[in-house]
């Protein structure tokens, strides 16, 4: 091979030594890294310079391959534990499969018996309300039994009018059997409680009969009102009212004649029985003076009006309807009025409680009668109360 053959290739490595980049990072550190190695610039180390750097690659790469063993080692024990917890899942997964086959059955009876329990509720809630609706309480039925009369007694048994009303509403429906029974029963209470009711207030009024100028109870004003639905049993009442006072007057009467007031004071009338005209009007004013009192006390405790609740209450019924004329309310209420008898009005009862001094009145002014004119001491009487 000659010189010239030579050249070319010559020329070839020495551009491309001079086209290298000396300025690049690359060549820096790679240059950088070389010096660190390659200590010694002789011809020995110039001629081992290539095996030098393949005993520093073989250094680096026996560093690299201990320094990935322990990670390769650290590796291997987290895919051991991957792979146990794989494992442990794929048990947990069976088991939880298994537990779902297993309560399907018992979750599906849970909604069952939860909707089971949604509806009973409803039902609970339904039969409270129509208990609260169509029957009285434990202690509303204590109270009418144990028969204290007083704001409970009267508070249960306008509840029982109040559930007598709604049974009328079950009738209109279709639960008439219900209705019925109901109603069977409410008017057991109502009977129960107007007889002690009634038994109650004649005790009450006989008491009455032993004072001169007895005070109305409200409690007893309260309960003979509510004897207006029964009109026998408030005629009763009423007819005790009457005896007791009846018997009362007569006493007084005969007292203020005889005796007088407590202590002499006011004398007796009979002391001036020897002055026709002074005895008549004494006699005259005491029972002016008590029919006062008995009236104030009559319309106190059984009102100015005459007609009981049923009467009045089925009068507005009528009225607000709009259906029954005048002419056929009055039939009604005078045909329920003679179904319970007389009346009872104010004026009734003060008949019948006067009627115990008209006699005693009469043989003390009869006499007086036959010994002088009767004109003279009517005219006399007149005068005297003019």
């Amino acid at each position: 091979m000659s010189a010239s053959a030579l050249a070319p290739g010559l020329a070839r490595k020495v551009k491309k030594i001079l086209e290298i980049k000396t300025e690049s990072a690359d060549l820096t550190n790679a240059l950088k890294t070389l010096s660190s190695i390659y200590l010694d610039n002789t011809t020995g180390a110039r001629r081992q310079l290539r095996s030098t750097i393949e005993q520093r690659g073989l250094q680096i790469n026996e560093q690299f391959l201990q320094a990935a063993g322990s990670v390769t080692q650290a590796l291997d024990d987290v895919q051991g534990h991957l792979d146990g917890l794989s494992a442990s899942c794929a048990v947990i997964t069976s088991a939880l499969a298994s537990a779902h086959a297993t309560a399907a059955g018992l979750l599906a009876d849970s909604d069952k018996a939860a909707k089971e329990l949604a509806m009973l509720e409803g039902k609970r809630q339904a039969v409270e309300q129509f208990l609260d609706k169509y029957q009285l309480s434990p202690e509303e039925v204590s109270v009418l039994q144990a028969g204290r009369v007083g704001p409970e007694f009267f508070a249960a048994l306008s509840r029982v009018r109040a559930i007598h009303e709604h049974c009328r509403g079950l009738l209109r429906g279709h639960h008439q059997r219900a209705g019925l029974e109901l109603m069977d029963q409410m008017v057991a209470h109502q009977e129960a409680a107007y007889e002690h009711l009634c038994r109650w207030v004649q005790a009450e009024c006989r008491s009455i009969g032993e004072y001169d100028a007895p005070e109305v109870d409200p409690t007893l004003t309260a309960a003979v009102t509510a004897l207006r639905d029964r009109p026998v049993l408030f005629r009763y009442c009423a007819e005790e009212v009457a005896g007791a006072r009846h018997g009362a007057l007569f006493q007084r009467f005969i007292v203020a004649l005889t005796r007088g007031g407590p202590g002499g004071l006011p004398r007796p009338i009979e002391i001036h029985a020897h002055d026709p005209r002074r005895y008549v009007a004494d006699m005259l004013a005491w029972v002016h003076q008590a029919l006062c009192g008995e009236r104030e006390f009559v319309v106190a405790l059984f009102g100015s009006g005459g007609g009981s609740s049923d009467d009045s209450r089925t009068a507005s019924d009528s009225g607000a309807d709009g259906t029954v004329s005048g002419q056929q309310q009055g039939a009604a209420l005078a045909e329920s009025a003679s179904a319970a008898g007389e009346l009872l009005t104010p004026a009734v009862l003060l008949d019948r409680i006067f009627e115990s001094v008209c006699r005693p009145l009469r043989v003390s002014i009869n006499p007086k009668y036959s010994h002088t004119s009767e004109t003279s001491i009517h005219q006399k009487c007149t005068d005297s109360r003019v």
